[in-house]
């Protein structure tokens, strides 16, 4: 564990929130301050013994070495300039909002010109449920965590400028005392990105599931389903169960991402629509086996993937 960090505030007890809190507060020595909008659930954590105390009253933001933002993309954005003052120097913010773009380049020069690091982050884990009650110390087990560093291209001008050269050193110091943290806690893997590839990726692993999880659930033949649903209903349906305030500022933030996936997709289904249309049984087989190939292609990845993690380790 690093001895980084000491005192950790998590702003917004939601699912992801609060199970940060949970986690942290069972599995570490670190001291965990909670903020939420609504003060009930904040009190609620503390009488349950998921967080030391609540920021604000039993520690102030000026002695977090650490901050874990819960909150939408916007109100991360908002919360981190309304207290600009508060924050300890040297202070670490990650975020775990659903795409990267915006608030990395609302916050990475911010916090720099201010003393702080921020690093974008998304801890890839979930389940339908949503709130502060729906969290658990278990989420992130072997999770992934994408954390996206500040884009260092400097010019040789400024690789002179003393201030710039620390800056960036006590940035990486900063960084990998994070990844490390994220390991310590349970995550399986920290995986390193830039906040465009980020918001490209995750506009096909995640969001497109829930836009076509949400169209999928509103066929006419759900209401007579009952007794002829199996596996394969449920996994399509999960995500349909959703945010929708959550999802609706995710998918206008990564809007021409996602747009492309959306047009791909599309494109897909209209040939599998037209091989039934016109009773092709080659043409229909044909995309069968591909997708399949597509899918033993993707175990094939994800195992080598896991491979190599476990090599870094």
């Amino acid at each position: 564990m690093s001895e980084r960090f000491q005192n950790i505030a998590v702003v917004g007890l939601g699912l992801i929130g609060g199970s940060m809190c949970k986690t942290i507060k069972n599995r570490t020595d670190c001291k965990v301050y909670a903020h939420n909008r609504t003060q009930a659930v904040t009190e609620k954590a503390k009488e349950e013994g998921a967080v030391t105390g609540i920021l604000g009253e039993d520690a102030g933001l000026s002695e977090m070495d650490l901050i874990i933002l819960g909150l939408y993309p916007d109100a991360c954005i908002e919360y981190v300039k309304n207290n600009l003052s508060e924050f300890k120097k040297d202070a670490v913010i990650v975020d775990c909002c659903g795409t990267k773009q915006k608030i990395c380049s609302a916050l990475y020069e911010l916090c720099k010109r201010n003393g702080l690091f921020f690093i974008g982050g998304h801890p890839m884990a979930g389940i339908e449920k949503s709130g502060f009650d729906a969290s658990f110390d278990g989420l992130f087990n072997n999770a992934s965590m994408i954390l996206c560093k500040l884009n260092k291209n400097i010019t040789d001008a400024e690789l002179c400028k003393p201030d710039e050269r620390e800056y960036n050193s006590e940035y990486d110091s900063a960084y990998m005392a994070l990844k490390g943290f994220f390991l310590s806690v349970g995550f399986g893997y920290v995986k390193e990105s830039t906040p465009e590839e980020h918001d490209r990726v995750i506009a096909y692993t995640s969001q497109m599931a829930h836009v076509v999880s949400s169209a999928y659930i509103k066929s006419e033949a759900c209401k007579t389903r009952y007794g002829f649903s199996a596996g394969s209903f449920k996994d399509m349906t999960r995500v349909a169960f959703l945010n929708e305030t959550m999802w609706t500022e995710l998918f206008l933030e990564n809007r021409e991402c996602l747009l492309r996936e959306m047009d791909e997709f599309m494109q897909h289904m209209r040939q599998y629509h037209d091989a039934l249309e016109h009773y092709d049984e080659e043409e229909l087989c044909k995309l069968l086996k591909e997708g399949r190939l597509c899918k033993t292609a993707d175990i094939q990845g994800e195992e080598e993937q896991q491979k190599r993690q476990q090599s870094e380790q």
